[in-house]
């Protein structure tokens, strides 16, 4: 598909399209799309669009990427819209999935721009087979020599040194999941180690001496899952862990749960409204005595989440409600209330609102001789506290120019406004 390069007649004649990714799409290079796609007029506000592609994406079972991208007519085309979907594998390159996905904005814009005064200048062409033994080896793909399941490792490393601090910190990760209609399951193990030094100098009152700090945490999870319907699920959770944060040297889980989604799951990536309830034991093996006079104890504790996702023409909303507590002792619980809204108000303006609030009463966890002025420094185990709170704003106002249709990036590596060259006065 292509279209004969008169800018002119672009900006004149071309519908106005503007591009609405939803979170981090991978290959969503919007500097790419609008270069590729050039038979269109690119618009930085959807107010001024005649089509918005909203692109939303989710995990899928391969654990690659599951895009659904949403044509929304809007001004002359108001009432027209059409939904394709793009699935992409893990180890794709960037380069092939933006790529694959300015094939499918081109495919599902074929139907707006038809009905443009630039519809002569378009073509659609067709690729077709390389004769009898691809369409062979295409149906011979759906023979899974690895059962739908797929493996991840991830292993990083950093260090830092300097005269008088040190740091180290290393993970590594394993994971297998396998997802089908019916059943998913997901399989993880992962640990990482934090290691600081720090060598503070002497001074007239004291010697010199050297802080260390170490964390560990190491984990074990499982979850299995059984589609019962096209709203019910019903599965197990299972855990075990490490945590020096946390003042275990061991934790056991085992926890059934079931989930309703209000809307259908083949909606799941537009819009959700869920509530999960999972319920069963937990064993904890302590490092220290605890505030309750433990070193260790096995509790059963339950806990439900009610959780709002969508992806709108309009922006992006999450918000959950979540609360837990130990059946033996109502009185240790916690509710949490976190949600991000990101909001487009008008033409040109946004607004994003997130954080979370919590009320906390179930560190049955914490040591009874409590923390040093070292630990609490450091950051070394959790202390105690009766609540948590973290918020955050952000208003944007961007105006001028509605086309947003030229890609320049020449000096690209200083930044939009070179930002590495910066000049203070006072």
């Amino acid at each position: 598909m292509a279209a004969a390069p008169d800018s002119a007649t672009l900006q004149s004649q071309a519908i106005r399209v503007f591009l609405d990714c939803q979170g981090r799409i991978r290959g969503c290079d919007r500097d790419f799309i609008v270069t590729d796609v050039n038979f269109v007029n690119w618009m930085r506000d959807r107010f001024d669009a005649d089509v918005q592609i909203l692109v939303s994406g989710l995990t899928n079972g391969g654990g690659g990427t599951e895009n659904t991208i949403t044509f929304i007519g809007r001004r002359r085309f108001e009432g027209m819209a059409d939904t394709l979907v793009l699935n992409t594998l893990p180890n794709d390159p960037d380069d092939r999935i933006r790529r694959e996905l300015a094939r499918t904005f081109k495919l599902g814009l074929a139907r707006f721009v038809a009905k443009s005064p630039i519809a002569s200048r378009i073509q659609l062409a067709y690729i077709a087979p390389f004769g009898q033994n691809q369409q062979q080896a295409s149906a011979a793909n759906l023979k899974d020599k690895w059962n739908l399941w797929t493996y991840t490792t991830n292993f990083n490393a950093f260090v830092r040194a300097e005269d008088r601090q040190q740091s180290i910190n290393g993970s590594l990760s394993l994971s297998a999941n396998r997802a089908t209609e019916k059943w998913k399951m997901n399989f993880s193990l992962s640990g990482n180690v934090n290691e600081q030094r720090f060598e503070i100098p002497a001074t007239t009152t004291r010697p010199a001496f050297t802080v260390t700090n170490e964390q560990r945490t190491y984990n074990a999870n499982a979850l299995i899952v059984r589609s019962l319907s096209s709203h019910w699920s019903a599965g197990m959770k299972l855990g075990a862990g490490y945590s020096d944060f946390l003042n275990q040297d061991l934790a056991l889980r085992a926890q059934p749960a079931i989930e309703y989604n209000l809307f259908p799951w083949t909606e799941q990536t537009r819009r959700q409204l869920t509530f999960l309830y999972n319920v069963g034991p937990n064993y904890y093996d302590y490092q220290r005595t605890t505030v309750f006079n433990r070193d260790n104890e096995t509790r059963i504790s339950q806990q439900a989440t009610a959780s709002y996702v969508a992806r709108q023409s309009w922006g992006s909303s999450n918000v959950s409600l979540d609360w837990l507590n130990y059946l033996h002792d109502f009185n240790r619980h916690a509710l949490t209330l976190s949600g991000n809204v990101d909001l487009r108000l008008g033409r040109g303006f946004s607004l994003n609102v997130g954080g979370s609030a919590a009320r906390i009463n179930d560190q049955i966890y914490l040591p009874r001789a409590g923390n040093t002025e070292e630990e609490i420094l450091l950051q070394r185990q959790a202390l105690q506290t009766g609540f948590r709170i973290t918020t955050n704003i952000g208003i944007r106002y961007t105006f001028g120019s509605i086309y947003n249709t030229i890609v320049n990036q020449r000096f690209s590596s200083l930044g939009s406004s070179g930002g590495r060259f910066s000049f203070f006065f006072f």
